[in-house]
């Protein structure tokens, strides 16, 4: 039933373009910060001086910092004007972003392709409520969790996609004029697609927008805290965006400096989780027809405990990579057999992340009332910033400190066990109320 359902909606309008407009903002948020991130790691671009350790985790969080900060307004915004409208805005925004991030590694600026990534921040932070706050009003109810599962992964392969071309086309010749033309092409496609969706009524037309981002993310999240059926789901899926961009800033250094190995291993990683997560997604939305998807999470919780844990076990006592070192490349890292344990560990983890968050994704945006679904649902936004800030920040404190970056995997075992126990016992408590006698 599901896979019927995900399948008619890629032939409606009041969906694709949608789709399409996500994908491809997704894809050049990440062809630009890994572009950037090749720059740092690899050919020693710095700012201030600060090693790649600090700095990629600083450069992650400039990203996540203005979604935390504008969040709050920008659901206020999607709930007084159209937030198809909204989406069209925030696309052309785009554009001249890329503009500006296209100058940036055209001028070989490291400080302006920084404050670019704010920018892209922001843009972010605007486009996701909407975007959230309008699939309740263009989908049914039964189409939710197959309409995020489209979602999440084609959005899963799009970061793959922005990763592997990121990272591969800023290294050659002519790489920063490559990458400034794709980035621009990309984002006038993104907003030309947004333009074909229909419109969607204003919610609440009559509340004025406020300015003082300060206050309305405490307003939002009173809202939030008011509403927790909407804020536990919310909580959920902001665990699995600190886990992806926790993932994605620690790649290049754990493949550097753990185990020796080059950018192309860079590139399978992030192959690897974002195919998993697609996997993942994909799955959770083909079975879970017009049931409860909530076990789905259950069992992606268990296995971001599991694999987690096993990375870490293999690799805690790996001694540190000389400088000078030869790296191995993909080929050499996939045909030495001693390391399928790991990567199965890593793709299965990819694929416990995708089932754990598109039911909780859906489960919010059923639950959230229309006339404040903007804002309950920016309240997860300004989540999925603090905790992948979060997520970035723990990284850089991990370095700072020296401690063997495998700690990190070992972190997110340990808070992945929390929300393993929490999700079953709601979804206990669930089962059983439905199955009490009258």
């Amino acid at each position: 039933m599901s896979a019927r359902i995900a399948l008619s909606l890629l032939g409606q309008r009041r969906y694709l373009p949608l789709l399409v407009a996500q994908t491809l903002g997704a894809f050049n948020d990440n062809f630009f910060r890994y572009a950037l991130v090749t720059l740092v790691a690899y050919q020693g671009m710095t700012v201030m001086d600060l090693p790649s350790t600090v700095l990629v985790p600083i450069a992650a969080s400039l990203f996540t910092l203005p979604i935390f900060l504008f969040s709050a307004m920008a659901g206020r915004v999607s709930d007084v004007f159209d937030r198809t409208r909204v989406l069209r805005f925030t696309k052309f925004a785009e554009i001249w972003l890329m503009i500006l991030a296209g100058a940036g590694f055209l001028l070989e600026n490291p400080w302006l392709l920084m404050g670019t990534l704010f920018l892209m921040g922001a843009q972010s932070a605007f486009f996701a409520p909407a975007k959230n706050a309008a699939l309740p009003t263009l989908l049914a109810p039964q189409e939710l969790v197959p309409g995020n599962a489209l979602i999440s992964g084609s959005l899963n392969m799009a970061v793959l996609l922005g990763v592997g071309f990121g990272t591969v086309l800023i290294e050659r010749t002519a790489g920063p004029e490559i990458v400034a033309a794709i980035l621009v092409a990309i984002a006038v496609i993104g907003w030309l697609a947004a333009r074909a969706l229909p419109t969607t009524p204003a919610a609440t037309p009559e509340l004025k927008v406020s300015y003082n981002f300060v206050f309305e993310t405490i307003r939002v999240f009173g809202h939030a805290l008011r509403a927790p059926d909407v804020l536990r789901p919310l909580i959920g899926a902001a665990w699995f965006w600190m886990l992806a961009a926790s993932i994605v800033t620690l790649m290049p250094n754990f493949a550097r400096d753990v185990l020796g190995a080059d950018a192309t291993v860079v590139l399978f990683f992030s192959a690897l989780f974002t195919i998993g997560a697609a996997i993942g997604a994909v799955l959770c939305g083909t079975l879970s027809g017009n049931g409860d998807a909530l076990p789905f999470s259950i069992a992606g919780a268990v296995g971001l405990v599991l694999f987690p844990l096993d990375v870490a076990w293999q690799t805690m006592g790996h001694p540190p990579v000389p400088a000078d070192a030869v790296l191995v490349t993909s080929a050499e890292f996939i045909a030495d057999s001693g390391n399928w344990r790991l990567i199965a560990d890593l793709g299965l983890a990819a694929i416990s992340a995708g089932l754990f968050v598109v039911p909780l994704q859906a489960m919010a945006q059923r639950r959230a009332p229309a006339d404040k679904r903007g804002r309950l649902l920016a309240a997860g936004g300004i989540l999925n910033a603090a905790t992948a800030t979060l997520g970035q920040a723990t990284l850089a404190i991990l370095a700072l400190f020296s401690l063997p970056i495998p700690t990190a995997f070992l972190l997110i075992a340990l808070v992945s066990s929390v929300f393993a126990v929490l999700t079953f016992w709601r979804w206990w408590i669930g089962h059983r109320g439905k199955n009490m006698p009258a």
